[in-house]
């Protein structure tokens, strides 16, 4: 047995994670909006446990959950790096999930991270101003660019992207 396959079959499962997770964000983005959504979901979810029950046995982390637990991210910060990262999985999966949080664009933005975690928020200013008090852009791990913008696009920090091995 070759010593660097365990090595290669972790490195491998990291990946399915992180596509993984990018698969649920879409997902969570067309719960409510699209048919069968909540069965993808569901299936994700399962698939997703699998690969993590995989990582433990090993006694690896996924990088992004360590984040999380070093930060104290909320479920509502980890969505907002998960749509912040989903341009590394394609022009598909970010049209799918911007379409369904509002308007199709190449990448996510401001108002698709308040549809996706503050659903039917009246107060756009308001909305905005408490989305950026959440750790996620307190720590600089999503930025908004161009800031001033009116409806900004989230861009994962170049740390984010070192750790996840994507620059």
């Amino acid at each position: 047995m070759d010593p660097a396959e365990p090595e290669d079959e972790t490195v491998d499962i990291l990946r399915a994670v992180f596509r993984l997770e990018a698969e649920r964000t879409m997902q969570l983005a067309r719960l409510g909006r699209a048919l069968g959504a909540e069965d993808a979901l569901d299936d994700v979810d399962e698939r997703l446990a699998r690969a993590m029950t995989a990582l433990d046995s090993r006694g690896v982390a996924f990088p992004l959950h360590a984040i999380a637990r070093r930060y104290r991210l909320s479920q509502e910060d980890y969505l907002v790096l998960q749509l912040a990262l989903l341009p590394r999985h394609g022009p598909d999966v970010v049209r799918v999930t911007t379409e369904s949080l509002g308007e199709p664009a190449l990448r996510p933005h401001l108002s698709h991270a308040l549809a996706l975690i503050a659903e039917g928020f009246d107060d756009w200013a308001a909305a905005r101003a408490e989305l950026e008090t959440f750790p996620v852009f307190r720590e600089r791990l999503v930025s908004l660019q161009p800031p001033q913008d009116e409806d900004p696009e989230l861009h994962p920090s170049l740390a984010i992207l070192e750790l996840l091995g994507l620059e």
